[in-house]
């Protein structure tokens, strides 16, 4: 059906037809952080994240295991590079230019843990990921599971000034 109707239209037409069915521009690049990379939800984000077409480089971060996880996911043959960073020492590097962070971090509730105890604990490890993001990548948006938001910079800085606060 579509070669009659080429057969049917002008020789512009045609050529335009041809000219929009091979794109010759790029995509641009994009640097994705998953911090929590090695745990239950960050390892399949970062399969996903590494499948999408818009992510040319994925920083996989977490406190052990990245690696491996990113050695794992590194061999899935997409354009996208993909480098993991382990520890307190390297979370700098991890986020350094990165266009979108990814923060599927927390402990699981253990027997005993009440609800309060586990927000607390995971909320003091959501609070030094958002400074450091604040400090390293100020042109940036993330996607956090606990405060449930997508937050720019200037968001993010106010939210740590009313932390401090309390």
């Amino acid at each position: 059906m579509f070669r009659s109707m080429l057969v049917r239209s002008s020789s512009s037409a045609k050529q335009a037809v041809i000219r929009r069915s091979f794109s010759s521009g790029s995509v641009p690049e994009r640097k994705v952080a998953i911090l929590g990379a090695a745990g239950g939800i960050g390892q399949p984000l970062a399969l996903l994240m590494k499948l999408n077409p818009l992510v040319s480089s994925l920083s996989l971060y977490n406190i052990a295991n990245t690696p491996g996880v990113a050695a794992d996911v590194g061999h899935i043959n997409t354009r996208s590079e993909v480098v993991g960073y382990m520890g307190d020492d390297n979370l700098a590097k991890a986020l350094e230019g990165a266009d979108l962070v990814i923060i599927p971090v927390g402990v699981p509730r253990k027997p005993g843990m009440t609800r309060d105890d586990l927000f607390n604990i995971n909320a003091g490890i959501v609070k030094n990921l958002c400074t450091a993001i604040a400090k390293y990548c100020p042109h940036f948006q993330t996607n956090s599971g606990y405060p449930q938001a997508l937050l720019s910079a200037s968001r993010l800085q106010g939210l740590l000034l009313l932390w401090r606060r309390q």
